[in-house]
């Protein structure tokens, strides 16, 4: 391990910051803004400062994999002098990436790794549970890598593919201001809309003209509520805008229920679709199979007649 190596994750110089003269401090120091007496570091917005950059510490902990703890803590030490404050601010980020304290629970000839989950937990997980990159095995003492850790960015992403997975199930998006939703087991091409801009009113209260924003309500035919484009207004239970359309401004004009052909085209899946007949083809329906259905009633009620006339009484009544 380096020498320098506190000073590489500690350590850092000026940064620039556009409120703060950007780092350079000529600007203010050679105003006639500025008063007659200033110190050696006034115009400099950021100075050096206690650095959370761990990366060059994270390098070298995954160096030094499938080797012993004892010898890599060992490495750590002689170049860290723990009786520094500077310097004792590297030691406490070593349980951020090394799990140290492990425990191994035996179970019949075979068992398993568990990790303490924090510092400031005192509860054991197995290795898919914790977020350890690293881990010291109780039994052997060797530095070794978590194959089950996922990062934080990979972890992300899976939950954003999975969550876009979720929703092109049950939406499509046709154009900007149409889409295809899926609101129970019935698929829907909704037009969408812009919800009016806020607009200044004047109102007198108690002799005071006070200046206030107003937002129009819209009639949602999706979500069926009421929705508005005011920041401050509660989220319908029906869920938020930007959850059904991708858009806090967007609402559901208009829709139409999809045809079997349109489902078919847009290769949508749907367990069972359920379209709504019109009346005059139930009614004809209903007609033209009312003779048929009279006489199997017919039929069914002579049969438990003469069923009920074949079944004699017993003999001891």
């Amino acid at each position: 391990m380096r020498e320098d190596m506190f000073k590489v994750i500690v350590e850092r110089p000026r940064c620039p910051h556009s409120n703060s003269y950007k780092g350079d401090a000529r600007p203010f120091r050679n105003s006639e803004e500025r008063p007659a007496r200033i110190g050696m570091k006034d115009g400099y917005g950021y100075r050096k400062y206690l650095n959370e950059n761990l990366a060059p510490l994270k390098r070298f902990l995954e160096q030094q994999v499938n080797r012993p703890w004892n010898k890599v803590y060992s490495e750590i030490r002689s170049a860290i002098d723990a009786r520094s404050t500077v310097k004792q601010h590297i030691l406490q980020h070593l349980d951020n990436f090394v799990a140290i304290q492990t425990r191994w629970e035996a179970s019949g000839t075979s068992g398993r790794v568990l990790l303490r989950r924090s510092s400031w937990s005192g509860r054991y997980v197995e290795l898919a549970e914790s977020q350890a990159e690293m881990f010291v095995h109780p039994l052997t003492g060797i530095l070794l890598r978590n194959r089950f850790h996922v990062s934080f960015a990979k972890d992300k992403d899976r939950k954003r593919v999975m969550m876009e997975h979720e929703k092109s199930r049950i939406r499509r998006i046709i154009s900007d201001r149409v889409q295809l939703h899926l609101a129970e087991q019935v698929w829907y091409e909704v037009t969408l809309d812009t919800l009016p801009p806020a607009y200044a009113v004047l109102r007198e209260i108690d002799g005071v003209v006070k200046r206030s924003m107003v937002c129009d309500k819209r009639w949602d035919t999706l979500r069926k509520t009421w929705v508005t484009l005011e920041r401050k207004a509660r989220i319908p239970d029906a869920g938020s805008s930007q959850d059904y359309y991708g858009s806090e401004t967007l609402y559901a004009l208009k829709k139409r229920q999809l045809n079997s052909r349109e489902i078919r085209d847009y290769q949508l899946n749907t367990p069972q679709q359920r379209q709504k007949a019109r009346k005059g083809l139930l009614l004809f329906l209903g007609k033209a199979f009312q003779p048929t259905l009279i006489g199997a009633a017919k039929d069914k009620a002579s049969t438990l007649a003469t069923c009920k006339a074949s079944v004699s009484a017993p003999s001891w009544i």
